[in-house]
């Protein structure tokens, strides 16, 4: 299994995940107030294990768009695996307070199992 994860999965989805990012950042060229474009770029950043990245395109998403709940969600859960639970709190109950109530009910489930 080792041999086909590293030969032809892993670089099949590195392949994929830049193809993505660069879209993304083609998109903030020609609008670079768009927050969506911040938010999927930071999820790209994300899964490449680019953190400070990921969460500085999430802020800006916020930033543009305050009402978009997607980025307080992401910020969340990386701040949550970060133990730092004061600020992913913070942002779970502002992704509640817009719609998602998907990071508040994680994180009671979380605080639950303790």
């Amino acid at each position: 299994m080792a041999f086909w994860r590293k030969r032809l999965i892993q670089p099949a989805l590195d392949s994929d995940i830049e193809a993505a990012a660069a879209e993304q950042r083609a998109l903030l060229e020609r609008d670079p107030e768009d927050p969506r474009a911040h938010f999927a770029l930071g999820t790209l950043s994300h899964f490449r294990g680019e953190t400070d990245a990921a969460v500085a395109l999430f802020l800006r998403a916020i930033d543009l768009d305050p009402a978009y709940a997607a980025p307080h969600v992401s910020l969340g859960r990386i701040y949550a695996v970060e133990r730092r639970y004061d600020e992913a709190w913070k942002h779970a109950r502002e992704a509640e307070r817009l719609g998602d109530r998907s990071l508040v009910e994680q994180l009671e489930r979380y605080r639950g199992a303790k």
